[in-house]
């Protein structure tokens, strides 16, 4: 049974291309740097530099392509100042099924686990986008985030994060129309109690729909619903929907301009925090061995922070692209301007969050990017 099944494997392997993939990137920036509630005095401005190589292996039969990937990230920080090393490694494995003519499956799996200095910041994740090429899932947090405040003695922890996506896509509904949507479960956090009290544990489901319409050759009109709901070990609650409507207007050959307008709901709830015992509150004092505590009078007591909260917030786009078609060097460049919901992983609050981003690509070749 094992030879047949083995042998089956062999000769589909055989009749697919099979390619490998090797890419290298690097990051620096310039960042700087407060004041810590812990350790000693930090300078004003740090540099940093990650280094991601990326070694692939591409399985492709016409109408099923898979892949895998080991991204290991490895982080120099403070390269100028206090150096440091972290090592975060990123595993994916990704799957398009083309199971009929315009329908496509996507599939994705995600791993990352590592060390991560909380005096710096905390990766998340390697994949910034959805599966299916467009905006990020609305409440994702995808980037980067400051830690604090950190345990007492806690510089670094182990890190774990694991995100699951199923899309798909279809042209079905007629001429200029799309229709894709996505769904997943991701899980992310300190890997255990010590680490989990800088970095809470978070899981969750998030989906997402979008409807797509070309009136016109130069037209796109595209509205997006998308939800995410956050748990985390802390006893915090997020819950984040939001609906977008987009368009995008390509102005000549080598330019186009995205507006995108919508809003965004968040049903927050904080961590409970656990009640203080009798025998601990300050100012009680025993008598007739029971514990009595003093009041002031006339002292207004200071108002609690409600238990949950409902906040309606924007979720809005502007991006500009262009392009600089050239045999010798093909560039693409895009300039946006976000503003959307984002789930801050430490506490669970919903806020709005803006991000300017500029990217450049140059095309050397048809192997070389």
């Amino acid at each position: 049974m094992l030879d047949a099944v083995l042998t089956s494997l062999w000769l589909e392997l055989a009749s697919a291309n099979v390619s490998y993939a090797v890419q290298a990137r690097v990051d620096t920036r310039m960042r700087s740097m407060e004041a810590q509630a812990t350790g000693g005095s930090v300078p004003p401005v740090a540099g940093d530099m990650d280094l991601v190589p990326t070694l692939g292996l591409k399985f492709d039969d016409g109408s099923a392509v898979g892949s895998l990937e080991y991204a290991p990230r490895i982080s120099f920080r403070e390269a100028t100042t206090n150096p440091r090393t972290e090592v975060q490694h990123v595993g994916r494995l990704l799957g398009d099924w083309r199971p009929s003519r315009g329908l496509t499956l996507h599939g994705t799996q995600e791993f990352v686990l590592g060390q991560v200095n909380l005096f710096t910041n905390l990766p998340l994740g390697g994949s910034l986008d959805d599966p299916l090429g467009g905006d990020p899932i609305p409440g994702d947090t995808g980037v980067d985030v400051p830690i604090q405040p950190l345990p007492e003695g806690v510089d670094s922890v182990f890190f774990l994060s694991s995100l699951t996506t199923l899309a798909a896509e279809t042209v079905w509904l007629g001429r200029g129309l799309s229709l894709s949507g996505s769904a997943g479960f991701s899980a992310s956090g300190g890997l255990d109690a010590t680490a989990q009290e800088a970095v809470p544990f978070q899981y969750g489901p998030r989906g997402q729909a979008a409807l797509g319409w070309s009136p016109a050759p130069r037209h796109t009109l595209a509205t997006t619903v998308g939800v995410t709901d956050s748990r985390f070990s802390t006893g915090a609650r997020a819950t984040v929907g939001t609906l977008t409507g987009a368009w995008t207007h390509r102005v000549d050959r080598r330019s186009s301009v995205e507006v995108g307008v919508g809003v965004g709901v968040a049903y927050s709830m904080r961590a409970t925090e656990e009640e203080t015992p009798d025998e601990e509150l300050p100012g009680a004092t025993p008598a007739g061995g029971r514990r009595v505590g003093t009041f002031q009078v006339g002292v207004t007591p200071p108002e609690e922070e409600p238990l949950a909260r409902l906040d309606l917030l924007p979720d809005l786009t502007l991006a500009w692209s262009y392009r600089v078609p050239s045999r010798v060097a093909d560039f693409n460049s895009r300039v946006a301007a976000r503003v959307t919901p984002f789930v801050d992983r430490l506490t669970g609050l919903v806020y709005p969050r803006a991000d300017v981003t500029l990217n450049g690509t140059w095309a050397l070749g048809p192997r070389v990017r």
